[in-house]
This record gives structure tokens, sequence and C-alpha cells, in this order.
């Protein structure tokens, strides 16, 4: 009982609160030394892993005259055996995969691919993730934060870390579909691939980025697209500040002088879409403009491959309107190949803003189910 209890404190109190606390607790415990000693060792390992194999991933790299540096990590598991490929695309920004995070008194290491999934495709597929351009797999970023009010809101990671030069120069939507499509020819040359299934799966940004590599490329034969985009990107701004409107959160006058504002900095971005000196929101100039001409709607329409969508009905980041319509057109098109699934009351995150989750089984494993019988 009290190893179990100390294994507790290992894992969760002393990894926020400090090893002094972590000892403190233990001198009410009758434990011995040896097992203060294992667990203190084996929870420094786990702090430390901020390496690709710390968390099962190998990783491989490619040089390419075009896109320059491509890091790619593949799971370790059965790693010599041929399997289909299960690619997560994630969100945006220039996040690392994996953070080491000082704040105040506590360390941290929060990762950024998605550990569910990771866990739930790497016994049958090969799950692969690259990393985006300029990006290590781990970066360290230090936050004046407490414990406490690093928990209110971890997200603020987001705002705190700057991406790499690198990142910003490169980083568009035809970098990260050519830069996946090198990831797949390579893996498929050194014989990783059983020629069956290739699973393109998208969160957020990478929703929008797996409909044109399903375009661009015939051997993607599944995309997953969670909480993507149907319609141009830049029209969700301007949406918004009419539902405000409409909401009686801002006067009509208020809402159209932003739309006026909004309409403005497109017109500048649409004139200058190779600029990485200029941002709005927090991307370049190429970022949104490459991700404004191909509009994942024009896209999604091409495929005959089976896609699988998930909408939040409470989503401010995608807001699904813009996918309810790649819907709606769907049927108009008489099109068969899209299952199209939401997730009501949930945000982005795809929970509730209370922070309770949705009944019944999880996003994921619905989608694994559904690769299983396309």
């Amino acid at each position: 009982m009290a190893s179990k209890i100390l294994q507790t404190a290992v894992s969760v109190i002393m990894p926020i609160y400090g090893q002094a606390t972590f000892i403190r607790l233990i001198s009410f415990m009758r434990v011995t030394p040896l097992l203060v000693a294992l667990l203190l060792f084996k929870n420094i390992l786990m702090a430390q892993s901020v390496t690709p194999d710390g968390h099962g991933l190998k990783e491989f790299s490619i040089k390419d005259k075009k896109l320059g540096l491509i890091q790619f990590y593949v799971d370790t598991v059965n790693i010599r055996r041929k399997a289909p490929l299960f690619i997560e695309v994630n969100g945006s920004g220039g996040l690392p995969l994996c953070l080491y995070v000082q704040g105040k008194k506590f360390v941290t290491t929060p990762t950024t691919f998605n550990e569910e999934l990771y866990g739930k495709t790497k016994e049958k597929y090969h799950y692969i993730i690259l990393g985006k351009p300029g990006t290590s797999f781990c970066d360290t970023l230090a936050l004046d934060l407490t414990v406490a009010e690093y928990q209110k809101n971890p997200s603020q990671v987001l705002f705190a870390h700057r991406p790499s030069k690198e990142y910003t120069k490169r980083l568009s939507l035809q970098w990260r579909v050519q830069a996946t499509q090198a990831v797949m020819s390579y893996l498929i040359n050194h014989g990783f691939w059983d020629r069956t299934k290739i699973i393109a799966y998208g969160y957020s940004e990478g929703g929008q980025v797996v409909a044109s590599l399903a375009v661009e490329d015939k051997r993607v034969t599944h995309i997953a697209s969670v909480v993507g985009s149907g319609l141009n990107q830049l029209y969700d701004g301007i949406m918004s500040w009419r539902i405000k409107a409409a909401k009686g959160e801002l006067t009509h006058q208020q809402a159209q002088d932003s739309v006026e504002a909004a309409f403005k900095r497109i017109a500048d971005i649409y004139k200058n879409p190779t600029a990485t000196d200029r941002e709005v929101g927090g991307h370049s100039y190429l970022r949104w403009a490459s991700f404004g001409t191909l509009i994942p709607f024009e896209q999604l329409r091409k495929l005959s491959i089976p896609i699988y969508m998930i909408a939040a009905s409470r989503d401010d980041s995608s807001p699904i309107y813009g996918l309810d319509y790649v819907r709606l057109e769907f049927l108009r098109l008489g099109k068969t190949n899209l299952v199209y699934d939401t997730c009501v009351g949930c945000n982005h995150y795809l929970g509730s803003p209370e922070g309770s989750k949705p009944e019944g089984p999880g996003y994921i494993d619905k989608i694994l189910t559904w690769v299983q019988t396309k």
C-alpha cells in the first residue's frame, strides 16, 4: 500500500511541488530508502523525456533542396516490420512536439502530438508525425508562473513560445503538403509500408492540410479531418464579428468597422502572398495566403476516398458553420464518401468549456473503427 501511495507522490506531487515537499511527505511513511531512491531515479528519467526515444519515437531527417530540412518521427514498436501508415498532421503554430517548461518551482514537459492517437495506433500501424520547419523535437520555455497559474491556462505556452526564423520563412500549406509527401516516399522506399492503407489524420490546421495532401497524392487512402476548416479561414473572422453583433455583444456599426478593418488586412495579405516579414494573429502573410487560397471544401469535393470529419458545435477556432457547409454540399453533389460527426457542446479541443467530456466512445476510437471498416 505504501508503495502505491509513494508512486502517486512521485508521479503527481514531486513534479509539481518539488523534491523537498516529496521528502517531507515520505517522512510520515514507512518506506525503505532503497524504494525511495528507485522511484526518485525513475521520476528523474521520466521528467527528462525530452528526446524522441524517451517517447518511443525514432527521429529521421530528409534534406530537400526546396523544402529544407524535414524532420519526422516514427514509433519504435515493431519498427522493422511492414505496416499501414498512420500520419498525424498537427495544428497551427511553431511549437515543437515537446516542451520543457520551467515555471516557479515546477517543471513540466507537455507534448503537442496526440498521445492517445499514438498509443492506439502504434501496434497495428506505423505512427508518423512531422516536426514543423526549423523546429527541434523539444525546446525549453521559461514561464514566470506558479503551478496553479499554469494549470489554470496551460494553453498560454502558445503565446509565450516564439517560433524559429526558419519556421516563419517556410511554413505554408504547400510546405506541409510537400514535406508530408516526401516523408511518405521515404517510408515507402525504405520498406516501412505494407502497401495497404495510408491514413492522414489532421487536427485543426492539419485538417486542411490532409485534404490538399490527398488531392495531390493518390497514395493516401483515408483522411480524417478533426475540427478543421470547410470555408476560407479568413472568412471565419468576418463571420465572428457578424455573430457578435447579432448576439448584442457589439453594435452593428462596431461590427461593421471591425469587418472593414479585417477586409483591409485580407486585401494586403493577398497583395503580398509570399511576405514573411508581415504578420497577422501570430502567422506570416505567407501562411495566411497559402491557406486562404486553396479552400478546404473545394479540395474535399475532388476526393473519392473515405473521409471522416469531426466538427465541434462550440468551437470558436474552427466554427462549425463552415464544416456544416461541407456536409450540405456533399449531399447536393450526391457524394457518399463522407462521414460527418458533430461533437455537441464541444470546444476546439473536443471537450466542454466546463471541462467535462462527451459521453460515449471517444473520437479517436470512432476514427480507428471507421478505418478498419473502410
